[in-house]
């Protein structure tokens, strides 16, 4: 199974919608003869459907044959559009905006920083370069030497690459909440640690350690990118062919890092590290409508470095009787776990001992299920993931 389609094809990657072609599309001699025509007369005009659609400038979408500068695009400027970073080194590219799909390819020594990406983000043929981002999926083929700081709903794909490493996003911007809800991306959902490696060899990949954040990997952070990050509008962008050139990453003069923006909606887990963190092992299912009572206590829990990882899944009656069964919960409780429509949230958890019966009041009295067998934890751990 291979990552996306060849390059050959790449042009098709700058197409934004729409655009000119979409009014090229819409004038085409079937749509404009017999009952469509008189279907649309027959519509009454002055409404929303009637304005016309903006124009897009596919060069407002791309960052391509970059050399040594930072480029940042600021939220509300890519709206859910596809964008494509092509063949640029030694640059800081930051795409603080949510995304249709996202392609990166032949980039070097690149720090690249891509928000909720509702579909995938791609990166091919490129070395030594950062990528944080936040996204549905993440596909590597062809690369070497890559760190990744990752929000993941699907596993991570790795492909014909090597030493490619990876840990949890852990930064925030005031709309990254929002993308994200554009996005339909659960907090609960990220399974950066959960690698699929289609060629599989040693040193492909591996995990950084604990408490390696997404900011250490970016640095130097360039002003402008700090700015949008912490919420300040961004610099007006020079006119065309002249006006003074955006600040390249060699010449800024960064600050330690971006000021904060608040708490990430990303939780910060420890995922599959090997060495996990000393303590009591605690696993907490709450049943539809109390996520954000799961929530509050997910945050409290990585705060302190307890969370391993976190789910959110909908229940057959069949999947919630084995979790009851393994937990060794009242089985009246798998009715509640299996409610139509709703999902549950799963927490797995290493609270010290001196904690453990404390936090674990905490998720009860906050309406969990738990239990201390860790056999429950993982059949959920990955269910419903996608990839």
């Amino acid at each position: 199974m291979g990552c996306l389609q060849s390059k050959d094809s790449r042009a098709s990657k700058y197409a934004v919608s729409g655009g000119a072609d979409d009014d090229v599309k819409d004038k085409s001699p079937a749509k404009a003869a017999g009952g469509s025509a008189a279907a649309a007369a027959a519509k009454p005009t002055g409404g929303i459907a009637n304005l016309p659609r903006p124009k897009l400038d596919p060069k407002d979408f791309r960052f391509v044959e970059l050399k040594g500068e930072a480029r940042v695009k600021a939220p509300g400027s890519i709206n859910g559009q596809a964008f494509t970073i092509d063949n640029c080194h030694d640059c800081d590219l930051y795409v603080v905006d949510a995304c249709g799909q996202v392609t990166i390819d032949d980039c070097k020594n690149c720090r690249i920083f891509v928000g909720p990406t509702d579909g995938a983000v791609f990166i091919r043929n490129s070395s030594n370069c950062t990528l944080v981002a936040v996204c549905r999926q993440l596909r590597t083929r062809d690369c070497n030497n890559c760190r990744l700081a990752l929000y993941c709903r699907t596993r991570p794909i790795v492909e014909s690459s090597s030493n490619m490493q990876f840990t949890c996003f852990d930064m925030s911007y005031p709309q990254l909440a929002d993308h994200m809800k554009h996005s339909k991306l659960s907090a609960f959902h990220n399974f950066w640690w959960h690698i699929y490696d289609f060629t599989p060899k040693d040193g492909n990949w591996d995990l950084l350690p604990a408490g390696t954040t997404a900011a250490s990997l970016l640095q130097p952070i360039p002003q402008e990118p700090a700015d949008v990050l912490a919420g300040k509008p961004p610099a007006a962008p020079a006119a065309e062919g002249g006006g003074q050139p955006q600040e390249s990453a060699a010449a800024a003069e960064p600050p330690a890092a971006p000021a904060p923006a608040g708490p990430s909606p990303v939780l910060v887990t420890f995922g599959g590290r090997p060495g996990r963190p000393a303590g009591g092992y605690l696993f907490a299912l709450f049943e539809g409508g109390k996520q954000e009572a799961a929530m509050q206590l997910a945050r409290a829990a990585a705060e302190q470095g307890w969370l391993l990882h976190t789910n959110e899944a909908k229940l057959s009656a069949e999947a919630a009787g084995q979790l009851v069964g393994e937990a060794g919960w009242a089985k009246s409780a798998a009715k509640a776990l299996s409610a139509a429509g709703t999902a549950v949230v799963g927490l797995e958890l290493v609270v010290p001992e001196a904690e453990a019966e404390s936090f674990k009041k905490r998720l009860a009295e906050a309406g969990g299920l738990v239990s201390a067998s860790e056999a429950p934890g993982k059949t959920f751990r990955t269910m419903g993931v996608d990839g």
